[in-house]
């Protein structure tokens, strides 16, 4: 029996160069799924080829680590056929275990069955190399042993590599981590064989084969080529997805920036622009003791239009109405649109006799016909003026002044203008009791909780609700949240109904549980006002408590404003939720200025594109770029991707392609009260062949 000693640095070094091998191929794994398909193809060819060459590598650097008095020769086509087994074995399995979304059991067991098969054959085949001037005996026992370890080391590397092919919080450090794991258990097979074989002196074979000094000189060769190679690869590959992702970012901000200031559909300054520019506006004329004129415009019969012909024909008939205006503006003057039909007009240096003869032709183009898509829409509008400072010196004063002679128009027959004047406050409305109804609502159990189906993109399964707010008034019947929540906000009444809000939500989702629904879930909305409670968390997590609910089926939605006001806190409220294990998901994101760099400190799991996005998508590339960029910076995140407001069958294509996970809208569904949601049970078979479209009663709804 030959002395066998062992070099630990050569020992240390395969260990080494196992390591580099298995963190380059959860590297290359990693960056599968956020590749297109020809560079997915690439990363998975060439991840599994560095881990064989990898395992070749460590093996044979062992190999030269094992000291004997003798020399050592190996023959050079077994020596090769054992590189070839490597690489082949561990590019398949690769291939095999990530090629999918999910990683199933049948194809973990082939993979690993091919993995730990090509490992210990590579070994077996090294080993045989020898060139036979040493006899070897074998432990059985300890063979056995290599060949389990490299079973439970191909089976835990395969499934490291598959849930590490995707961006995580911490991609490094548990790649890191995974490398080493993979690497002691490579290394642990590989001495467990070695020590399983015990040589003994037969006789001398001269020059014979690969010397073990031209063996080194190979094996490092290769190393060093390959494995250099890859890891520059990967790096410059890393760097340059850093660099597009922060060109992405710079560019997603600067158009939410424009968004946040400007109208998506008219290109119009939006509400927040206007204030400004009425502040500066207001500024300059106390201090320089200048007029100037605030105009309130408003189409008449333009919900006729939308319900007639289209939302489609609407929106074009709100931008062809914008275009006829500016005819008829100077660049002194800022126009801009509040929403729906409603449009804000300043008007520097202007007082009442100059105003007459501009709201007299702004109302002339627009009562010309429109043709739009071969159809001739007419309509009118009603415009209300007040001129600063006869009317008033704040921009509040003079907001409710030009509201109101815009509403004596109305009243008087639309089609037309009026500078407000102090008789038309004889003739408006007594304000309602609305304030001491809304007070008195929640004690006669008058609000409710409707559900909106949320679907997964492409299969169309049921996966869960968002709970709804709703008023069912007494005399007015079923209202929105857009007509009671602002005043909500502003009473505090919200704190008592944001807390009934949760509970009945947990507990309808308690019922749906017991009912054998235990794979739903259920969204429901934080207002500013509950985020600042001090003991939100405490509200969640008793409720959760109190209906045995578990904390994954809950989903928080709170909009980016408010996630991003106060981000110390927001970080410390929503890791609490996190370690939970509640889903935060950001809401209506893209409505104000995002800061996805902010954004990417918080836990959120989810992110939800509003609909305002949404609804022009197949006909406003400038959205569909936006919401491009949002759902591949998401993606990059680790972040789920939900849009809302799903109305046409294109929608929900292009949204489904641009990898946007789960659906809601009324092209599915529309919100339902908890005792008709059995009526969409049949519905779930069915609109996996075809979407169901409802009736869009409720065109817009303000979740709670």
């Amino acid at each position: 029996m030959l002395d066998v000693s062992w070099d630990p640095v050569l020992i240390g070094i395969s260990f080494v160069v196992a390591f580099i091998a298995s963190f380059i191929a959860l590297d290359s794994a990693g960056k599968v799924a956020i590749s297109s398909r020809r560079e997915s193809t690439f990363w998975r060819l060439s991840g599994g080829a560095t881990l064989g060459m990898g395992i070749w590598s460590m093996h044979f650097i062992g190999m030269l680590a094992m000291k004997m008095s003798m020399p050592i020769n190996y023959h050079f086509p077994l020596t090769a056929f054992s590189f070839f087994i490597a690489l082949v074995s561990a590019t398949l399995a690769i291939s095999i275990a990530i090629a999918g979304k999910t990683l199933s059991n049948k194809r973990l067991i082939v993979a690993t069955g091919l993995l730990s098969t090509g490992v210990v054959a590579m070994h077996y085949v090294g080993m045989a190399a020898i060139i036979e001037h040493a006899a070897i005996t074998w432990d059985f026992s300890l063979i056995l042993l290599s060949v389990i370890i490299a079973v439970g080391a191909s089976g835990v590397g395969l499934w490291l590599a598959f849930h590490l092919r995707q961006n995580t919080r911490r991609v490094l450090i548990n790649r890191l981590i995974a490398a080493f794991i993979m690497a002691l258990a490579i290394a642990s097979m590989h001495y467990t064989g070695m020590g399983a074989a015990t040589f003994t002196h037969v006789g001398h074979t001269h020059h014979e084969g690969i010397s073990a000094l031209e063996l080194s000189i190979w094996v490092s060769a290769i190393t060093l080529v390959i494995l250099g190679i890859m890891l520059v690869i990967s790096m410059v590959d890393s760097q340059l997805r850093t660099s597009r992702l922060a060109d992405n970012l710079h560019q997603l901000n600067s158009q939410l920036e424009h968004q946040a200031h400007f109208d998506s559909l008219t290109g119009l300054a939006n509400r927040a622009q206007i204030d400004a520019c009425l502040q500066a506006c207001l500024q300059h004329s106390k201090l320089h003791q200048r007029h100037f004129a605030l105009v309130f415009i408003d189409l008449d019969r333009f919900k006729v239009v939308n319900d007639t012909w289209g939302h489609h024909i609407g929106d074009q008939l709100l931008i062809a109405s914008t275009q006829r205006i500016y005819t008829c503006l100077d660049d002194t003057m800022t126009l801009a649109r509040l929403g729906g039909d409603e449009f804000i007009l300043l008007i520097p240096d202007c007082n009442s006799e100059a105003i007459s003869p501009l709201l007299t032709r702004i109302a002339n183009v627009i009562k010309e016909p429109f043709t739009l898509f071969e159809r001739t829409i007419r309509v009118s509008l009603s415009a209300g003026s007040s001129i600063y400072p006869e009317h008033g010196t704040t921009l509040h004063e003079l907001k409710v002044k030009a509201d109101m002679a815009m509403y004596h128009v109305k009243q008087a027959g639309r089609n037309g203008w009026a500078v407000y004047t102090p008789e038309m406050e004889a003739i408006a409305d007594t304000p309602p009791t609305f304030l001491q109804e809304l007070s008195q609502a929640l004690e006669r159990n008058q609000f409710e909780l409707w559900y909106q189906p949320k679907y997964t993109a492409g299969e169309h399964t049921l996966t869960g609700f968002e709970a709804l707010l709703r008023w069912h008034h007494p005399e007015r019947g079923i209202l929105l949240p857009a007509e009671f929540l602002p005043a909500l906000e502003e009473t505090g009444l919200i704190i008592p109904v944001g807390t009934w809000a949760l509970q009945q939500a947990c507990c309808q989702l308690n019922q749906w549980k017991l009912q054998g629904h235990t794979e739903w879930t259920l969204a429901i909305n934080l207002s500013p006002t509950q985020f600042e409670q001090h003991d939100i968390v405490d509200i969640v997590s008793n409720a959760l408590t109190l209906y045995q609910l578990s904390p994954t089926q809950l989903t928080l939605e709170l909009t980016e404003s408010t996630a991003l006001k106060n981000l110390k806190r927001s970080a410390e409220v929503l890791n609490a939720f996190s370690a939970l294990g509640i889903t935060i998901s950001i809401d209506d994101f893209g409505t104000g200025y995002s800061n996805i760099l902010m954004l990417k400190s918080l836990p959120a799991r989810e992110l939800k594109i509003d609909r305002i996005f949404v609804k022009d998508i197949s006909e406003n590339s400038k959205n569909t770029k936006i919401v491009s960029t949002i759902i591949d910076i998401a993606h990059a995140m680790n972040m789920c991707v939900v849009a809302e407001g799903i109305e046409t069958q294109e929608q929900e294509t292009l949204l489904t392609q641009m990898g946007c996970g789960v659906l809601q809208g009324f092209l599915f569904a529309r919100p339902l009260p908890a005792h008709r949601i059995h009526e969409l049970i049949p519905i779930e078979n069915t609109v996996k062949a075809k979407p169901i479209v409802q009736p869009l009663s409720h065109r817009h709804s303000i979740t709670l």
